[in-house]
């Protein structure tokens, strides 16, 4: 079994408590779990992430407590828009005992589209050069959060067309934006910032869709990069570690030898 690093539970969108994610974790013979709930900038006062986030790290500890010696609960938290409203993003950057932080994009204001792609109807709205035009100015939204704040891992960088392709059978290729990855790409490399490797679009629901993962992990390869986290993006137990034979196949192939998570915001190899 493989380390996850990134999931979900009720203090954010997910289905089941930091204490269940847990016991599913250990029931499947995981070494450890990242809980990295999400702190979504546009849905700030909405959802108040300020106050779910904090209780989200007490139970975290709470159950890194109950599993020490027999498995690692690690606390950490998906910073998603940073750039929508930096003030109170800090705020929750701020909480103690973070393990790990990851970067996200979900919502592009400068796109036509004014919702967060997980909830745009591709498949009947948007022509081919609009969707084209999605994915630029999402590259572009991501570069500059890249740039913004202190982070430990890029989460799930082609996931837009996980939507767009996996579940709305769209075309999509953010690799005809291949100059504007390599620019993100060189950044966190340069950063010692981690690529995560994301499964969440390997169920039916999205056809399978593994997202361009073989030519992005590819360019990152072969540009030098080497610090890979796996994240199934699980919001249900049954969806921790979901995916991750195929990604490690896949990161072998390319010539990785190891994978990472993070503890005290420090990068950690575990052989593939």
């Amino acid at each position: 079994m493989y380390f996850d690093c990134h999931s979900h539970t009720v203090n954010s969108d997910g289905k089941f408590t930091v204490e269940e994610l847990c016991a599913a974790a250990y029931e499947k013979g995981m070494p450890g779990l990242t809980i990295t709930d999400h702190c979504d900038m546009n849905f700030y006062h909405e959802r108040d992430h300020y106050n779910r986030i904090r209780k989200c790290i007490d139970e975290i500890y709470e159950q890194k407590e109950k599993y020490a010696g027999k498995m690692e609960i690690l606390c950490g938290v998906e910073m998603g828009e940073y750039l929508y409203d930096p003030e109170n993003a800090d705020k929750v950057l701020a909480f103690p005992g973070y393990d790990c932080i990851l970067n996200s994009v979900h919502l592009v204001p400068e796109a036509r589209f004014e919702q967060p792609y997980n909830r745009i109807p591709f498949s009947e709205d948007g022509s081919d050069e609009e969707i084209t035009d999605y994915l630029e100015k999402y590259l572009d939204l991501l570069d500059r959060t890249v740039d913004s704040f202190d982070f430990d891992v890029l989460a799930h960088i082609s996931c837009p067309v996980r939507y767009i392709t996996g579940l709305h059978e769209r075309k999509a290729d953010m690799m005809q934006f291949e100059p504007m990855v390599r620019k993100i790409l060189q950044k966190i490399i340069d950063r010692n910032i981690a690529l995560e490797i994301n499964s969440g679009g390997l169920n039916p629901r999205f056809h399978f869709c593994n997202v361009q993962n073989e030519e992005i992990f590819s360019l990152y390869k072969s540009m030098g990069g080497t610090l890979v986290t796996l994240g199934s993006d699980a919001h249900r137990t049954v969806g921790l570690c979901h995916g991750f034979e195929t990604n490690v196949e896949l990161l072998k192939k390319l010539g990785f030898t190891h994978y990472h998570y993070f503890k005290n915001r420090k990068p950690v190899a575990v052989e593939l």
